[in-house]
């Protein structure tokens, strides 16, 4: 007898079902896009216990009468493509034919359906499949559309059961599948319950900007940009944040290609390349970009997840893509307001407002330096942020009910660095300042030669070190008068409750005030307040990509994104007192070398590097110096 033999069905559709069927949001995903394919226009989910025990798909489609039910549980039978050409210019979403074959055989499966759309019909059908076998069938009242049961995930591998995540991180990816196949189709309500409660909701009227606003938050729907560019093969349109709105990850960045969500590095990268300079490493805008192209150009069946595909002509697409981003952004520049003070200085722009050259931490030196504007236009290009902030009023413009509002009774004296003797071996305050190159770098001669001193990372390091040295233990709180509320994405308030220990360990003490709302009654003072808006959810993302962080490093890691976020900008044109100021603040470091993320903060070029430069001298001498 031969060794070799045919592998038992339950077996193989097992195996398939490794590559399919990941975890209770791949149940999800396969069973919502047989749902999109059946022409729903409702798409209800139900979920029990992230969907381990129970996953429940509802819609309204076309249905299906008693013969093909009883063939959808077969390998492959319920595939959309019948021959060699159709493989070549797909048009659903599902294709291969394996995912309710690969459910069955990993879970107890009930489908109920009935024809629909103007077909008369008096009667619906169910079957139960357990193992890969049929276990029963017959019928059941009419409805309409079809409901796909699934109970006791993994239950006879229960090596795929120990392996899965905590119920709340099953649960988050549930809400991102969701999430995604409603900004896919914005045409059709969906809805996500879990435990009986509504997670997620979106109304199907087609407006995609509704649908984000559904999703996310109404304000950041408002806030978003419209993008659309079409040539003879494609069609771009969707939304993209200005650069100012943006987050920590990768994760806002959608896209959707003939109404498949996908994930497509090469297209994140050509967005992240045609905003520039405006958005700073680090960062990442939040986008929701439909690519429509004729289904021959792009190639589907690259992996069972069908999230990676193969695009022909992509140069032409990053081209398109490239100019539709950089015309609205063009079209958009925006300036956001810089608060109700206004320094007018000689030539100065009133429509530039611009970020706050905030020297309240700066050391007394003899005379007041000016709160003074700048364009903050041009985006930093620092490592950890590009959003700009609402700059708050100086201490001596702030009135006695806002400070007690922000529950910041603070004495300005408090808030300078220690004066000490120079640490560096470089005497800043007898350098002569020479000027400003680029809005960018400042020029100062020493005796020797000079200084290029990038005027972003030294008030960076001047913020870092002054909020390092100065913030007490993580539960020293500063009361608030009156609650802050945050509004998070559905995304972002399971991250809450998967984190509360360790924000909590931060000092961070969210409350439930609602489905998607916190209220924060109080904060760590080692966060500025008003930072709040913006550096919580940072630090909620932060948590997500390294949850291993510890309560020190987390902390660190927030009063840097601090730093870098008040800091001035590159292109920020100083005058020469704010700029010899700012020299002279560098005497008071304990490390005016790097900036928090480690780079040079300024470069010196001595005499004999000039001389050698211009051939006065032949020989080797020490070139300029790094200091890095």
């Amino acid at each position: 007898m031969g060794k070799i033999k045919q592998m038992d069905r339950s077996l193989a559709n097992q195996i398939a079902a490794g590559e399919v069927v990941e975890r209770p949001a791949s149940v999800v995903k396969e069973l919502v896009e047989n749902a999109i394919d059946a022409n729903a226009h409702h798409i209800q989910v139900e979920v029990k216990e992230a969907g381990i025990q129970q996953i429940k798909v509802i819609d309204d489609g076309v249905g299906m009468n008693k013969d093909d039910l009883h063939m959808t549980y077969l390998p492959h039978a319920t595939s959309k493509i019948y021959s060699v050409h159709d493989l070549f210019q797909i048009q659903s979403l599902g294709f291969r034919g394996e995912a309710l074959a690969s459910i069955a055989s990993v879970a107890k499966v009930r489908i109920e359906s009935s024809l629909s759309r103007g077909q008369y019909v008096n009667q619906g059908y169910y079957i139960e499949v357990e193992n890969s076998k049929l276990i029963q069938s017959g019928t059941c009242p009419p409805r309409g559309g079809t409901i796909v049961q699934v109970d006791s995930l993994f239950y006879n591998t229960p090596a795929r059961l120990k392996h899965l995540a905590s119920l709340k991180t099953e649960m988050r990816h549930i809400i991102t599948i969701m999430q995604d196949l409603a900004l896919a189709y914005p045409e059709i309500a969906f809805v996500l319950k879990s435990e009986e409660q509504t997670v997620v909701q979106t109304i199907g009227n087609g407006d995609l900007r509704q649908t984000i606003a559904n999703l996310y938050q109404p304000y950041l729907a408002r806030e978003l940009l419209k993008i659309k560019q079409a040539n003879d093969e494609f069609e771009i349109w969707g939304y993209i944040s200005p650069p100012q709105q943006t987050r920590t990850s990768r994760h806002y960045i959608h896209w959707m290609v003939n109404g498949r969500v996908v994930k497509s590095p090469r297209l994140s990268n050509v967005l992240l390349s045609a905003y520039g300079k405006q958005l700073m490493i680090g960062r990442f805008p939040l986008s929701f970009i439909h690519i429509q192209l004729d289904p021959r150009l792009v190639d589907v069946n690259v992996h069972p997840t069908k999230q990676t595909i193969r695009l022909s002509k992509e140069e032409d697409l990053s081209l398109l893509l490239t100019q539709a981003i950089e015309t609205t952004l063009k079209q958009h520049r925006t300036v956001p307001e810089a608060g109700e003070t206004l320094f007018k200085r000689k030539g100065y722009n009133p429509k530039d407002q611009s970020l706050v050259l905030d020297y309240q931490f700066a050391p007394e030196v003899g005379r007041t330096i000016p709160h003074t504007e700048f364009n903050k236009e041009i985006i930093c290009e620092e490592v950890e942020n590009v959003q700009i902030p609402t700059p708050a009023p100086s201490i001596q413009e702030s009135t006695d009910e806002e400070i007690e509002i922000a529950g910041a009774q603070i004495d300005s004296n408090k808030s300078r660095p220690e004066l000490k003797k120079e640490t560096a071996g470089i005497d800043f305050a007898s350098l002569r300042y020479v000027g400003q190159i680029h809005g960018t770098y400042l020029i100062a001669e020493s005796l020797t030669g000079f200084f290029l001193i990038d005027q972003h990372a030294a008030q960076e390091r001047l913020r870092y070190e002054q909020l390092m040295k100065n913030h007490p233990e993580t539960l020293n709180q500063q009361q608030l008068l009156v609650p802050k509320l945050f509004e998070f994405d559905q995304n972002l308030s399971v991250l809450v409750e998967e984190h509360a220990e360790k924000l909590q360990e931060l000092g961070i003490f969210l409350q439930a005030f609602g489905p998607k709302s916190y209220q924060l009654e109080a904060y760590p003072v080692w966060i500025e307040a008003d930072e709040l808006d913006r550096l919580i959810p940072d630090i909620i993302e932060k948590l997500k990509q390294q949850p291993h962080l510890s309560i020190n490093e987390m902390r660190e890691a927030s009063i840097i994104m601090q730093s870098c976020r008040g800091a001035i900008k590159a292109n920020q044109y100083l005058t020469k007192e704010e700029a010899i100021q700012l020299i002279h603040d560098m005497q008071f470091l304990e490390d005016p070398y790097h900036c928090p993320h480690g780079r040079p903060v300024f470069v010196e070029f001595d005499q004999k590097t000039l001389e050698k430069l211009f051939k006065r001298i032949q020989d080797s001498h020490q070139g300029g110096r790094i200091y890095e």
